[in-house]
């Protein structure tokens, strides 16, 4: 399994891909509720971030917080 770790509005998420399975799928280290994929690396980046504004914006309208950033992308220089 293939992994890259991004990062969008501070959460952090990471996407994976499996050759015998030509998906990239997307996982959120703080929101496990989201859920989302896509056929190429950049589709799947490009659903991540759009299906957290909809979270997030889905939380606004029901007052309730955003969840807690308990994990950070950090990159550090060589």
């Amino acid at each position: 399994m293939i992994m890259t770790t991004q990062a969008y509005r501070d959460y952090v998420f990471f996407i994976h891909y499996q050759p015998e399975e030509p998906v990239y799928s997307v996982e959120f280290a703080d929101i496990p509720e989201i859920i989302t994929s896509g056929d190429t690396l950049n589709a799947a980046f490009v659903n991540a971030c759009e299906a957290l504004d909809l979270h997030l914006e889905s939380l606004q309208k029901l007052n309730q917080p955003p969840p807690v950033r308990k994990h950070k992308l950090t990159v550090e220089a060589a």
